[in-house]
């Protein structure tokens, strides 16, 4: 009878957020862009289903760089991992960081969706919510891999195949995007 809940890291400019939203779900959205975070609070401002977190998602908090992709500063390439393309970062800004694990474990109701396009960040995230098995508090995850942004980010994200395989889970999806 509840409202679905669904985490969207690394919003960007609402797509998912507004799909959920037109199915009847709720949806608690993480991006730590500063300038995509005040599209979206003007975007959803009068929506109370509706909860932004400037902030960006790992396996830590604290506080890192958000590292700026080829001058772009709406696009997607921005992020807070280092990868194959720091020779075409131009520009960083610091964020706050939260560890999603630690998040997840305060949510005491059942999360329908979580989706992860993190840019990198899935690599840290993965391995601590497979290991404390989220998989089993959420109906679905789906996540965007970025393996080409690392030298060894097709081993990674073998590794983390063959862990979902070896446990038998069938509700995370690597290549939902």
């Amino acid at each position: 009878c509840q409202t679905p809940l669904c985490i969207d890291c690394g919003a960007h400019a609402g797509l998912i957020s507004d799909i959920i939203l037109h199915c009847g779900g709720r949806v608690e959205c993480f991006e730590p862009n500063i300038y995509l975070n005040f599209f979206l609070k003007r975007k959803f401002e009068n929506n109370k289903n509706v909860k932004i977190h400037q902030k960006a998602v790992s396996n830590k908090a604290g506080k890192t760089q958000f590292l700026t992709f080829q001058n772009r500063i709406l696009s997607q390439g921005n992020r807070i991992v280092e990868s194959v393309q720091d020779s075409e970062t131009s520009d960083a800004y610091e964020v706050e960081i939260i560890n999603l694990c630690e998040f997840l474990e305060q949510k005491e109701e059942r999360i329908y969706l979580l989706k992860l396009d993190v840019e990198g960040a899935e690599f840290d995230i993965l391995p601590h919510l497979i290991e404390k098995r989220f998989y089993e508090k959420i109906d679905f995850i789906v996540c965007e891999t970025h393996e080409y942004m690392f030298e060894n980010g097709y081993e990674k994200l073998e590794q983390i195949q063959k862990e979902l395989q070896k446990r038998g889970v069938k509700n995370v999806f690597l290549d939902w995007c």
